[in-house]
């Protein structure tokens, strides 16, 4: 098997919880985003990113794409709290990850306010507010108005397939 090193950036703990599942699934480590300077990229042939996906751009996708990546397998794993699916879900990968060599995934995460910042939960806040009074989008509103995890460890079943390939 191919040496992988899982790097995640996390924070309220979902992209976390799912890298920590596949570096299980793929007996390899998983580095928090905060040490990747510590790795040396150079001795690994598969790299796997995860991050939050906030307003169309995922943490830490910049920084990986670049990454000296020749020679290399790499994949981003997009962890938000719309349901796998959701409409818009296939235009958003291709916006995030069209034209890289990067492999995209979508896992959803969930919603944690007792975990989020200041600024995360005012704008949470502010997208709350301007949804209020749409009926519309009235099932939005009603699935970001509490704190909610939506992880399922069946959803990095096609990351592993990639992986392992």
């Amino acid at each position: 098997m191919k040496k992988t090193i899982i790097i995640y950036h996390s924070k309220t703990g979902f992209s976390q919880r799912y890298a920590q599942w596949l570096a299980e699934d793929l007996s390899c480590q998983a580095v928090p985003y905060r040490d990747r300077r510590r790795i040396g990229l150079s001795q690994y042939d598969t790299v796997i990113l995860l991050g939050g996906l906030y307003a169309g751009n995922m943490s830490g996708l910049s920084w990986l794409k670049k990454q000296p990546l020749a020679g290399k397998r790499a994949a981003a794993v997009a962890v938000g709290c719309s349901p796998v699916g959701w409409p818009g879900q296939t235009e958003s990968m291709e916006k995030l990850f069209g034209g890289t060599p990067i492999q995209g995934f979508y896992c959803q995460g969930g919603l944690a306010y007792d975990r989020m910042g200041a600024v995360d939960r005012a704008m949470m806040a502010a997208l709350r507010a301007a949804l209020r009074g749409k009926p519309e989008m009235a099932e939005m509103l009603a699935g970001i108005s509490q704190s909610f995890d939506g992880t399922n460890r069946a959803y990095i079943a096609p990351v592993l397939a990639w992986a392992r390939q």
